[in-house]
């Protein structure tokens, strides 16, 4: 036993707030991102000039693009805009749940490795949405590389 900070810990037994924070950020970013997500299909639906000003960016790059026509290219925008908050409530769900196993230090290796694999597959996912695609997507990575990394130095193997 051995005293970190004030707590005593347990020989193998290690503290992951660092990762909890860095969970917090990303689900914070994806919270932010289902808010923006939200507004701009409440805009399409609702608001007039919204969806003029997209009409008349679509006829700039072609009124009739392979044969789809205006009124399909806009649904086909408020279908991507759905999964995009569809993900990211997923996203926000599954990092609560990691956060709360990490305090708990309940299947600390598993969670390590999930958050990696939401890192990666949220950077898929999320690239083309800019600055908060990044920030969720790599505070999901990061946490997971130093969840992996603390519970592989706390003594505990990662076969």
């Amino acid at each position: 036993m051995y005293e970190q900070g004030g707590a005593v810990l347990r020989t193998g037994e290690a503290k992951y707030n660092l990762s909890i924070v860095f969970i917090i950020i990303a689900v914070l970013a994806y919270s932010l991102l289902a808010m923006q997500s939200y507004s701009v299909l409440d805009d399409l639906d609702s608001n007039g000039d919204f969806r003029e000003y997209l009409e008349e960016n679509l006829q700039e790059t072609g009124d009739d693009i392979a044969g789809i026509t205006m009124e399909e290219q806009i649904e086909i925008f408020g279908n991507v805009i759905t999964f995009v908050i569809i993900v990211s409530i997923i996203y926000i769900v599954l990092g609560i749940v990691a956060a709360v196993f990490l305090a708990k230090q309940k299947r600390v290796k598993l969670i390590g490795v999930l958050l990696i694999i939401l890192g990666v597959i949220s950077a898929v996912l999320t690239f083309v949405l800019g600055l908060i695609g990044v920030v969720s997507s790599l505070g999901y990575l990061i946490a997971g590389v130093l969840t992996v990394v603390k519970h592989r130095r706390a003594g505990n193997s990662m076969v």
